[in-house]
């Protein structure tokens, strides 16, 4: 059961990464269809923050309109927190903490309505991003390529063996590849986008197992459901912080019902983990993965 197999974990690093999922699986919150897809449109919504700080912010105070540092409201918006302002907190890169302040929770100059209304969808995809990305994928041993043939609808993620790599020997792939993806020819680079982010979503949440160059770990034995629930996760956080419509949102969409039901117990550690982690694989070309591989980090 995953459950009791994620609270048997014993040694000290794996518990440190499973803090969140810990209290995922513990609290009650998160745990109905329409408690979870609030808190994905919320971590949607905060594109400047990285997914796990959103999630600490979503902790904190789920209502939320804007937040910025006491720096930031001063120089950009001529606003200072109240004198009874409560902070927020979040994890800083390169230190420990940093301080946020709500909208609401300042005063001062009128409010931009940018700040109002901040989230106008974009629908076009920077094309850097989509090769940026398309190179990375090859950095980590996974070859992406269009699938001629129309068999799958939208893609497919496939681990690489003896069988397979015969199967698809006309692709060319690299003899250093443990992955093949396939996108649909006919697609727009947008959909294209989304079908390999779903994909590397299997990928990196260990659905296909692990290779020499894995920082993620094996979960093979996940049921279909909790398997898909991640992928399409990972991939509506991505597109929806690219400003771009997923086709994630219908699947989500499906677990909204008259009566909330029960979301199972998958890991939202590793839909974070992966959709931080794909994110910046758009940002620039690496020359080796940003992770360590799990047999280097022992």
């Amino acid at each position: 059961m995953f459950t009791q197999d994620f609270m048997n974990k014993t040694e000290d690093k794996k518990q440190e990464i499973s803090v969140l999922d810990e209290l995922f699986i513990a609290s009650r919150h998160y745990r109905t269809s329409e408690e979870y897809l609030e808190l994905l449109n919320f971590i949607g919504r905060f594109r400047r923050y990285a997914p796990y700080n959103c999630m600490l912010l979503h902790i904190q105070k789920p209502t939320l309109t804007h937040v910025a540092t006491v720096g930031d409201w001063k120089r950009g918006f001529g606003r200072y927190p109240k004198r009874n302002a409560r902070p927020l907190v979040i994890l800083q890169p390169f230190g420990p903490v940093m301080f946020l302040f709500d909208l609401e929770d300042t005063e001062g100059a009128p409010v931009p309505e940018s700040l109002i209304k901040p989230f106008k969808t974009q629908g076009l995809l920077p094309k850097y991003k989509f090769d940026n990305t398309i190179f990375n994928c090859l950095v980590h041993g996974i070859d992406v390529r269009e699938d001629l043939t129309g068999l799958f609808e939208a893609g497919k993620a496939i681990r690489l063996n003896h069988n397979s790599r015969r199967k698809y020997q006309d692709l060319n792939l690299s003899p250093y590849s443990n992955y093949l993806i396939l996108l649909n020819m006919n697609h727009s680079v947008e959909e294209q986008y989304s079908t390999l982010v779903h994909e590397l979503g299997h990928i990196f949440c260990g659905h296909l197992g692990v290779d020499q160059l894995a920082w993620w770990e094996s979960r093979i034995k996940l049921s279909k459901d909790i398997i898909e629930v991640e992928a399409e996760s990972i991939a509506y956080l991505v597109c929806c912080r690219q400003q771009l419509k997923a086709s994630s949102e219908r699947y989500l969409s499906n677990y909204r019902t008259p009566v909330s039901i029960e979301m199972p117990y998958f890991s939202l550690n590793s839909i974070l983990q992966a959709t931080d982690y794909i994110e910046k694989m758009g940002e620039k070309k690496w020359k080796k993965p940003m992770k360590k591989a799990r047999k280097e980090n022992k």
